[in-house]
């Protein structure tokens, strides 16, 4: 058995979490900046920086209160390093390495979308390799394959923004709030419910979509994905066309976000000998994106892990999941240095 302290903070998620084999969690206090940067509509650097250094202590010492642990009663201390604002970055590293020094065990430097894919250990399952890895987040949106521990190659990433940022962007301009996820997934709901159709009728409305489809003439070969022309279609629409039905605009963007992601996954099942999916992220949160995902992994017949919606948001308790092999196969991490580089390392 192994214990870890782990660390988060790559960009507006405050966490700490104490976790057993890497993948029991037995405490994981979590402060959110959601009302902080709201006003703003999007993460302001600065204040997350700030935010972050206030509240780690606050963490450490509600684990502390509930675990009251001592030098030598834990096996390692993980944190990331990789990718994220640079600024948070550092604030989490220097926390972790203080928590290293003190209980005078290793640090392991993790990096950030590696623990969004190891968070399905969160949830009772495992990596198998290889697999690939669906990974939609507000910062990335990209499909990998994994082939092993540390051996992660890039499918096919995003031209432009993620998907995560579009939808926050489309809650801006829509003018329903912050994060944009969570509301524009209620606006289209409360769709559905106005048309009386059922949730799994939702594609039956394709021919009324005023949206174009995100990359059209993507061939199967081919994963690659683009979020920047939905964003203006839907700005240049609301323009035109001020008295428009903002739940029925929620339901058409948030669509064609989904068809393009099923449309990418589909095209690297294909590519790549059906290998079973992880899909992680933010994004994931999204049940409608989860219905889509569930039907194109029957329809290929492959195995589909996703991590428990509290998992799928930035959490420390998935920096321990990915620490965990490298301390118990004694492999030393290769992101000990902290940058805002996505840049993967092959082992």
């Amino acid at each position: 058995m192994s214990l870890a302290l782990a660390f988060e903070s790559s960009c507006d998620e405050t966490g700490v979490a104490l976790v057993e084999d890497g993948k029991c969690v037995l405490k994981a206090p979590l402060f959110s900046q959601i009302a902080t940067h709201r006003p703003y509509g999007g993460i302001v650097p600065e204040y997350a920086s700030r935010a972050h250094l206030e509240k780690f202590s606050l963490l450490v010492h509600e684990i502390l209160e509930s675990h009251p642990l001592k030098p030598g009663g834990i096996d390692y201390v993980a944190v990331t390093t990789r990718p994220g604002l640079i600024g948070a970055l550092l604030v989490g590293y220097q926390t972790a390495r203080a928590a290293a020094r003190y209980f005078k065990v290793p640090l392991i430097g993790v990096h950030h979308l590696e623990a969004h894919l190891a968070a399905i250990r969160l949830s009772g399952h495992e990596i198998t390799y290889p697999s690939l890895g669906l990974l939609l987040s507000g910062g990335n949106s990209a499909i990998y394959k994994l082939e092993g521990l540390g051996l992660i190659s890039v499918i096919g990433d995003t031209r432009d923004d993620a998907a995560g940022e579009a939808l926050d962007k489309a809650a801006q301009i829509l003018r329903l709030g912050y994060p944009g996820g969570p509301l524009i997934e209620k606006a289209a709901s409360e769709y559905i419910l106005q048309r009386q159709i059922s949730t799994g009728d939702e594609l039956l409305l394709e021919k009324e979509n005023i949206f174009p489809k995100i990359l059209k003439s993507l061939r199967r070969d081919s994963v690659e994905f683009s979020f920047s022309g939905i964003k203006t279609a839907l700005l240049r629409y609301t323009e035109k066309n001020s008295n428009a039905d903002v739940n029925a605009l929620a339901f058409f963007y948030q669509e064609r976000l989904v068809e393009h992601i099923l449309r990418n996954l589909s095209h690297a099942i294909e590519n790549t000998g059906k290998l079973p999916i992880i899909a992680a992220g933010g994004v994931l949160a999204n049940k409608r994106l989860r219905r889509g995902l569930e039907d194109i992994s029957k329809k290929a017949q492959v195995p589909l892990l996703i991590p428990d919606f509290k998992y799928c948001t930035d959490n420390a308790a998935m920096v321990a999941a990915a620490a965990h092999p490298y301390f118990e196969k004694k492999i030393l991490s290769p992101y000990s240095n902290v940058t805002s580089e996505r840049t993967f390392v092959t082992l």
